[in-house]
């Protein structure tokens, strides 16, 4: 396998590239109800930065709720049916600085991109594909690749190594995203982490993480210049 320094970035989707403005959380209430017959209280689950097969399973131990994974498979299908048709209404919007940061890595001959997420691979696509985004990401590892997010960076190193042809060295990856999952994410691969304080965590409880980068917007200069964008 051929080494080459290029930077890759591995993006979070949710409150780093898009905010769906609480479309994925009515999404997840609905299918909930539809399914398991119960009331959500989002603020009781501890879900961010949680695939979403993960929260399918949170809510079932905070309800006790038996494991089915027909049921759980039903509800996923139903959660991405809620998500589009929640999206529209929502005033889902692009956070500042995206649109700006993966149009220059994709002219960039030294950077390559792809994403990292808890989302599955159809509501990543519905979250991203109205803002244009979703043709920016090549290839993604997905909620449908493992139940835990810790386990979803090798798959997307592998997938990477696949789509380009060849590895990318460690210290030349980093994944950005806006929670603690994230940054624990960039350690379980050895790679660097940018993490963005757009989300429920404040730049205090990332610190905590200890991210390669802290900034809170990615129109920061140094957030480019970590990126050498």
């Amino acid at each position: 396998m051929i080494y080459v320094v290029t930077a890759l970035l591995l993006w979070d989707i949710d409150e780093t590239l898009v905010t769906t403005a609480g479309a994925g959380e009515r999404a997840i209430v609905r299918s909930a109800r539809k399914h398991w017959s119960v009331e959500v209280d989002l603020s009781l689950i501890p879900y961010a930065g949680c695939t979403d097969r993960r929260i399918g399973h949170l809510i079932r131990k905070h309800f006790g709720i038996a494991q089915d994974e027909s049921t759980l498979r039903a509800y996923l299908d139903d959660f991405v049916n809620f998500v589009s048709e929640e999206l529209p209404v929502s005033g889902s919007r692009i956070l500042p600085g995206i649109s700006e940061v993966v149009e220059a890595v994709r002219t960039s001959p030294d950077h390559q991109q792809g994403l990292l997420t808890g989302n599955l691979r159809a509501s990543a696509e519905a979250k991203l594909a109205p803002f244009g985004l979703w043709d920016y990401f090549p290839f993604g590892a997905f909620a449908e690749d493992a139940i835990e997010r810790l386990d979803l960076g090798p798959i997307a190193l592998a997938r990477a190594s696949q789509y380009y042809g060849f590895t990318f060295a460690r210290e030349e990856v980093t994944v950005i995203g806006d929670t603690p999952h994230d940054v624990a994410c960039a350690h379980a691969i050895g790679a660097q982490s940018l993490a963005v304080a757009s989300g429920r965590f404040t730049p205090e409880e990332l610190a905590g993480c200890e991210p390669t980068c802290l900034v809170s917007s990615l129109e920061e200069s140094a957030a480019l210049s970590f990126l050498s964008l």
